[in-house]
């Protein structure tokens, strides 16, 4: 049974006593095309647009909160006033945005009426788990499957067991040619000899990815915090850790991971500590100190991207756990271990960062990293309370991870937005 479908079920039963009641399924001959009434019946059409009037200013002050919106359009689609609360509500997205369980039902009721480009339109931007899965059916149902694999990705990084979206993961990853799942690595798969010359004392774990594990750890003999990146496989992985420490040194400069020392042979790198740690953390701890001023660590992020860009390489792995905070709060780029040039084969990537383009197969272009850039940010503004703060970003996070022919170019084009769009000037 739908969700509205069990709105309806739910709702008082009419009076025993009362003479054939109408329905939408059975209407009175002389209903209007438009309205459904019999004529005469003002007192209930003005009241229908009273709550029409009403719903369209959710969101405002002295409006209707989300919950009364949610309550109120569910009784007028139980009317025949049903068709002008979707178009009030559609106008009034065209011209603010709405709270997004409001954007949800609306497009839902898009949806149900057949009405699908105007609800995916109504639906852009969207974050909830099940906006972004209901994009991801309207992508399919257009033979866009890169982009429903994309949305649905983004879904199970914040949610595993969000109803039907791993189903639809398999099969859209299958339609693609993707048949083999990522596995995480087992807790403990990374062993770490202890050499008697080892130079550093590991103090813990700090992360672990598919490729390797991040510990903190102190250089014995200069008393320097490092993070220690240990490969699983140091034998198969060799030539990626020496790959990525090149890459790093290539780059180095404002922003980008120094790199302090590297054994290929027992799979470590030594790498520039932040004792802030990433944005990951301060992301699920909802840190704001860390979080806020957003450009604090945007622009410098966009920076150490366009010097990517400039250099020819494209990073392929722009996410939280990837951007650490300095202790001055501005971003340090790390993980360099699947940086392609531009116009090479793309790598495998992370669950929910990767652009649709790049699931279709597009060789490495660096509108892949401002895509990641986007998501990014989405994420940060997502558990941001500050409405301001979200009003200011959130268009620059949508053209990110928009339209790939409105997308930046590279992060260079992405720096100049950000300067003239956000920082004025």
């Amino acid at each position: 049974m739908g969700f509205w479908s069990f709105l309806r079920r739910d709702k008082v039963a009419p009076d025993a006593s009362s003479p054939e009641p109408a329905t939408r399924d059975a209407r009175p001959p002389e209903a209007s095309s438009r309205g459904g009434r019999p004529p005469g019946d003002e007192s209930v059409a003005q009241g229908a647009s009273r709550d029409i009037a009403k719903l369209t200013r959710t969101g405002l002050a002295g409006g209707p909160t989300p919950e009364e919106a949610l309550f109120l359009f569910a009784q007028l689609r139980a009317t025949p006033d049903e068709a002008r609360a979707v178009e009030e509500l559609v106008r009034t997205t065209q011209e603010r945005r709405l709270p997004e369980q409001v954007l949800l039902v609306l497009g839902s009721a898009l949806v149900d009426r057949g009405e699908l480009e105007i609800a995916a339109r109504v639906l852009t931007g969207a974050t909830m788990s099940s906006s972004l899965v209901l994009l991801g059916d309207l992508a399919e149902r257009r033979g866009d499957i890169p982009t429903a694999l994309s949305l649905v990705e983004r879904v199970l990084l914040r949610d595993l067991d969000h109803p039907g979206a791993r189903e639809r993961h398999r099969r859209w990853r299958s339609l693609l040619g993707y048949e083999i799942e990522h596995k995480a690595v087992a807790p403990g798969a990374t062993v770490v000899t202890r050499e008697p010359d080892a130079p550093f004392d590991l103090l813990r774990e700090v992360g672990r990815g598919g490729a390797a594990a991040v510990y903190e750890a102190v250089d014995r003999e200069l008393g320097r915090h490092v993070a220690l990146k240990v490969y699983h496989q140091p034998e198969r992985d060799r030539s990626q850790l020496a790959h990525e420490a090149r890459v790093a040194v290539d780059l180095e400069g404002p922003a980008v991971v120094r790199v302090f020392d590297l054994d290929p042979d027992h799979g470590w790198i030594a790498l520039e500590w932040a004792m802030h740690g990433t944005l990951r953390e301060a992301i699920r701890s909802r840190d704001l100190g860390r979080l806020l001023p957003v450009e604090r660590w945007a622009l410098p992020l966009a920076v150490a991207l366009a010097r990517v860009h400039s250099k020819g390489w494209v990073h392929h792995d722009v996410k939280p756990a990837n951007v650490l905070l300095a202790r001055t709060g501005h971003a340090i780029l790390t993980d360099f271990g699947i940086a392609r040039r531009a116009g090479e084969p793309s790598p495998a990537g992370s669950l929910g960062y990767l652009s649709p383009e790049r699931m279709a197969g597009r060789m490495s272009d660096p509108r892949d990293d401002v895509y990641g850039f986007g998501r990014v940010l989405e994420d940060v503004l997502h558990v941001l309370t500050d409405e301001a703060t979200i009003a200011r970003f959130r268009p620059l996070a949508l053209v990110c991870t928009g339209a790939d022919v409105l997308r930046p170019a590279n992060a260079g084009a992405l720096v100049t937005r950000m300067r003239v769009e956000i920082l004025g000037g």
